[in-house]
């Protein structure tokens, strides 16, 4: 296994796959218990979904201007996944519009073209030839967009490396098992995540736990049992936890005045801000930036 000391750590995984199953994250030897054979049957079912997925391009799309995605049909597969900005596609009639962290699936032969001109977008894409038969996602959120991120940037190294041609078609396949496995994620945990993530994405207003509830259509008590168990805090302290990050980025970062700072976050009275704050993080806001403030900034 010498080679193993000349190889990048994604070369070192993929050689790895060789003779291990890969499942949702869990990697089983072959030489597991028997009780993991259910799973290394999975695994092996995942395995050769993906064996024949083979990469013809790739790359990363950046427009600051104006643009629109042009018309066209292609005799490949494409994903594109939304890192900035928004991308506003027509497929067969139907359309979507990406936004950040969201990914589109495009299908061979079927005419798709942009309906809307956007700006300031960014987005990563991939070709691939050989699709798996098994169900996968046409256009959806992704809730782990660090990983995606992560597996784009290795194919975009690895689509460059002539020394290791095949890497860009395991790197595919990585992708797809990623989103296959994102597909097909408990129900419950989807339903966390999508709830977490609103949470945070309006941490800047003051949410009520039945608001929350009432947008996703469950059962307060419900929801707030699965935020116990899943962030070890009730939906209520959760939602206090993000708002109070969110508050204490703004203290940290944006420069702003605190009567500003309060009311950007939804508090009507200063006062209430102030008293919110203490009780939470058992100090007042300035003593907070007085304690978390001293750096040593260069500025040129």
């Amino acid at each position: 296994m010498q080679i193993l000391h000349h190889c990048s750590p994604l070369l070192c995984f993929i050689l790895k796959l060789l003779t291990k199953q890969y499942v949702y994250g869990i990697i089983i030897p072959h030489n597991a218990p028997l009780q993991n054979c259910q799973k290394r049957r999975k695994g092996e079912k995942i395995r050769l979904m993906f064996e024949t997925v083979n990469c013809i391009s790739c790359g990363k799309f950046v427009s600051k201007d104006k643009w629109i995605h042009p018309d066209r049909i292609i005799d490949s597969h494409e994903l594109i996944f939304v890192i900035r900005g928004e991308v506003c596609l027509n497929e067969n009639g139907t359309e979507y519009i990406l936004r950040e962290n969201e990914l589109l699936h495009l299908e061979p032969g079927i005419r798709h073209f942009g309906f809307r001109e956007s700006e300031n977008t960014s987005f990563y894409w991939v070709h691939w030839t050989n699709h798996p038969t098994e169900e996968m996602p046409k256009h959806t959120h992704i809730e782990n967009p660090y990983s995606l991120s992560l597996l784009f940037s290795q194919l975009l190294h690895y689509s460059v490396d002539s020394r290791f041609p095949e890497s860009p078609h395991y790197v595919t396949r990585l992708i797809l098992a990623e989103l296959y496995a994102d597909c097909n994620r408990n129900e419950e945990s989807r339903l966390i995540n999508r709830t977490a993530e609103w949470i945070r994405a309006n941490s800047s207003a003051p949410i009520k736990v039945t608001e929350a509830a009432e947008r996703f259509g469950y059962n307060v008590d419900y929801l707030s049992r699965l935020f116990k168990k899943q962030f070890g805090k009730s939906l209520k302290e959760y939602i206090d936890h993000t708002r109070m990050q969110h508050i204490k980025n703004q203290l940290l970062n944006s420069g702003t005045p605190l009567k500003e700072i309060a009311s950007a976050c939804g508090f009507e009275e200063y006062k209430h801000f102030l008293k919110y704050f203490k009780y939470h993080e058992k100090m007042t806001p300035t003593e907070f930036c007085s304690t978390y403030t001293k750096t040593h900034i260069n500025i040129k």
